[in-house]
């Protein structure tokens, strides 16, 4: 009997605990099963501290809407609307009424643009004097999904309801708008061409100076290497050429030497700043430089025997690039068979 009643007093106070736990109210959406580390703590629905949130709309500079396409590398002025740049702050927010408010500083606006493919921000950055509600944003990489976004903190205090006593907090306000942003800059292709069982030589292109605007854009081509020079370690610099269909390196600048019974392996190196249209990509041994490629022996070939092509008088290495925005770099280099 005392086994029995020990049991039903057990019962009953787990039947008596779950009403309970049953009637006890949800902390934030979540019960006290789930949160018990909320139990017998009372959240106020009304904050003790105020910090003000306070909307912003974006515009163009004329005060129309945001172009969804933006142009990499073409600055756009843009401005923003918020009362936080009013002379007052706000006297209420979300029903609670601030007391006496008033700003400490000026509002102080910070501008990003967001690559959402990349997962990565910018901060926009200007040496043009202007308003406080604008800056010049200059998108400098494509994207199919970007935003440019804005966030304006300003300082301020209120009264507390003991006399004296006075608080600092500070009103926040941000908005954002989507865009994407087209590519204009073409790739930026190479070649790294080795002799089996011997040396090697590369060469590459870089934008410079980067993010120029207006086109044309401008490219320096790298060659480094033991078939490039006598000195592996040497890096020869072909400046300031036009990044384009049409990028020639002289004899008289740089080659490429092999002998003419080399067998060679060709890879190709570098890339573009947004998205390289690899069916379209094509590289090898042509017919002079210049205008379409006329190729020599095999076309996209990672290994030549060169005893296997007729080389004209004047053969080069090639690239032939295109991005997917429909930017193209054809890229020639001489080839000197010793």
């Amino acid at each position: 009997m005392k086994m029995n009643r020990s049991l039903l007093i057990t019962a009953l106070l787990i039947l008596v605990t779950s009403a309970l736990s049953a009637e006890e109210p949800a902390y934030g959406g979540f019960s006290a099963e789930e949160a018990p580390w909320l139990k017998g703590v009372e959240i106020s629905p009304i904050p003790k501290d105020i910090s003000p949130v306070i909307p912003l709309k974006i515009y163009a500079e004329n005060g129309e809407a945001v172009p969804a396409t933006l142009t990499e590398d073409i600055p756009v002025t843009l401005l923003c609307e918020s009362t936080i740049f009013d002379p007052e702050p706000p006297a209420e927010y979300k029903g609670q009424e601030i007391p006496n408010p008033r700003w400490e500083t000026n509002p102080s606006p910070s501008w990003y643009f967001i690559d959402w493919e990349k997962n990565k921000n910018f901060m926009a950055s200007t040496t043009h004097q202007v308003a406080l509600n604008q800056m010049i944003v200059t998108p400098l990489m494509p994207t199919g999904k970007g935003a440019i976004t804005c966030y304006i903190g300003r300082r301020m205090r209120y009264d507390l309801p003991e006399p004296g006593r006075t608080k600092v907090t500070y009103a926040n306000s941000s908005g954002a708008k989507g865009v994407r942003v087209l590519d204009i800059t073409p790739p930026t292709c190479g070649l790294e061409v080795s002799v089996k069982n011997g040396k090697s030589g590369i060469f590459w292109s870089v934008e410079n100076p980067p993010n120029k605007y207006p086109l044309p854009k401008l490219a320096d081509v790298y060659l480094s290497g033991g078939l490039v020079n006598q000195d592996p370690d040497e890096v020869l610099a072909v400046q300031a050429l036009e990044l384009g269909a049409n990028m020639i390196v002289t004899p008289d600048q740089a080659a490429i030497h092999v002998n003419a019974d080399s067998e060679i392996n060709i890879k190709v190196v570098g890339g573009d700043n947004y998205k390289l249209d690899n069916a379209k990509l094509k590289y090898g041994i042509c017919n002079g430089a210049g205008g379409e490629p006329a190729p020599v022996g095999p076309v996209n070939a990672s290994e030549i025997k060169l005893s296997d092509i007729n080389l004209p008088d004047e053969p080069y290495f090639y690239v032939d690039a295109s991005d997917e925005a429909g930017n193209r770099q054809v890229i020639f280099v001489p080839l000197k068979v010793e």
